[in-house]
């Protein structure tokens, strides 16, 4: 029978397994997690014990499994190979790759050993159901193919679309802005036009009060117009305000410095920063109306149709894409939008 086994601080499992040396027969033998013992530990190890239980009640063990193809490898030496070949050789761009794959790489420790139980542990950190732990699986599970490490025996995600976001009012926004101090232009300018944190600092207003993102972004250079358009002045959008500097060294900051600055600087009120965005697109779809496209909506967004669709779902009412389908197939002209 199997079970979980703790010698000298780390955890093992215990069981009569199929030789290593590849002899007929059984033997008793320990099986490293290279996990120390720990309540949130005990869990991963109770879960791979599961797994062991279940290859040698199907017949299906095997060492590879439970052993490191390339030992010693690190999660930095790893990374690195993820990197190559996501950003190097892939389609995956360098303000991507920082904003979202290192806020979640990053909590890894980068010199310990990438192993299926390390990896199995790193996930244990999210509930299967959060964005989070989807997000984790499929880099994890890339990551582990580079290195030939086996990807561990782990719940498949089951994060589908989230539920729609509580946002404020435009009197609740405005109320926001005008009192949140040093955070005033910063979450006037996601009020205003959508932009998410990492975007704000680089932005630059041009003609017509048109906002121009930078390339350096998640999703690339986009322009997006203001709504609503009075805003601009009343949050004093024009005057540039200096967010003091997170790093200390005068170099630039990683792109989720402002998002962690922002939620420092909200902390308390009822929403998120990121509310801010969300309302912009409930403001853009409630402005534009049946005028308003998918595709247009989203690009001002830096989202594809698709992803504008899932995320703001509840903004986007049936009969107003029926409407605009309509109008294009009657040959009628879309009104522009107010402003």
């Amino acid at each position: 029978m199997a079970s979980i086994n703790v010698q000298r601080g780390r955890l093992y499992l215990l069981a009569r397994v199929p030789r290593r040396d590849g002899q007929p027969g059984l033997k008793q033998q320990r099986i490293a997690l290279r996990l120390d013992d720990t309540p949130v530990n005990r869990r991963t190890a109770a879960k791979q014990l599961q797994t062991l239980e279940r290859q040698l009640a199907g017949g299906s063990f095997s060492w590879a499994y439970w052993l490191d193809q390339e030992p010693g490898i690190t999660w930095r030496d790893a990374i690195a190979r993820l990197y190559r070949a996501r950003v190097t050789l892939g389609r995956t761009s360098e303000s991507t790759w920082e904003i979202n794959y290192m806020g979640r790489l990053r909590q890894l420790p980068p010199t310990g050993q990438v192993t299926s139980s390390s990896i199995a542990a790193a996930l244990s950190r999210y509930d299967r159901s959060s964005c989070s732990y989807k997000e984790l699986f499929y880099l994890l599970r890339h990551l582990a193919r580079l290195v030939a490490v086996p990807f561990p025996e782990v719940p498949v995600p089951t994060y589908r679309d989230a539920e729609p976001v509580t946002v404020p009012t435009d009197e609740e926004i405005i109320a926001w802005v005008e009192s949140a101090g040093p955070a005033a232009w910063h979450l006037g300018m996601m009020a205003t036009y959508g932009l998410r944190p990492h975007e704000i600092e680089g932005a630059v207003l041009v003609d017509r009060d048109y906002c121009q993102v930078q390339d350096a972004t998640k999703t690339g250079f986009r322009t997006v117009v203001p709504v609503p358009r009075e805003w601009v002045e009343r949050f004093k959008l024009h005057d540039r305000q200096l967010r003091p500097t997170m790093s200390g060294r005068g170099g630039q900051d990683r792109g989720d410095v402002v998002a962690k600055w922002l939620w420092r600087q909200c902390r308390g009120l009822p929403w998120r920063p990121y509310a801010l965005r969300h309302a912009y697109a409930g403001r853009l779809w409630r402005t534009g109306g049946s005028r308003l496209d998918i595709y247009t909506a989203a690009r001002l967004m830096g989202h594809t149709p698709t992803q504008h669709a899932k995320t703001y779902r509840a903004h986007i009412q049936p009969h107003l894409v029926a409407e605009a389908a309509e109008r294009a197939l009657l040959g009628d002209p879309a009104p522009p939008l107010p402003g």
